[in-house]
């Protein structure tokens, strides 16, 4: 059932019909809060919404549940996007992955930390 649901969001996401994969997104929340796919999607409609910082946060999030490819590429994108290229380089890169990351959980203020 869960793996439906989520894949019904990447399709709506794919589609550009971001609003229906937002309201699908917030009816998962109490159910999936804590499940790293769920967390990259709704990250995914943050930041085609211009919402970076809460994409990046929810992101950091995810990777306490879960660490995949997916997530890091998305992570790498957003800052790439932002003009930190170098940061997004040290993401993509598995040899500095782990201590970017580390950095950006330091530093960053937010729901990452409240929930930590």
């Amino acid at each position: 059932m869960k793996q439906n649901e989520l894949l019904e969001i990447r399709e709506l996401i794919d589609k550009k019909e971001i609003n229906k994969a937002q309201l699908q997104v917030s009816k998962l929340h109490n159910k999936l809060q804590n499940d790293p796919e769920y967390l990259f999607l709704r990250s995914k409609i943050f930041y085609i919404n211009r919402l970076y910082y809460l994409a990046i946060d929810t992101l950091l999030i995810a990777l306490e549940f879960g660490q995949n490819e997916e997530i890091y590429s998305l992570l790498a994108e957003i800052y790439k996007f932002l003009d930190n290229e170098e940061l997004s380089k040290k993401i993509l890169d598995k040899s500095s992955r782990k201590e970017a990351i580390d950095g950006l959980k330091l530093i960053l203020t937010g729901l990452y930390k409240k929930n930590n």
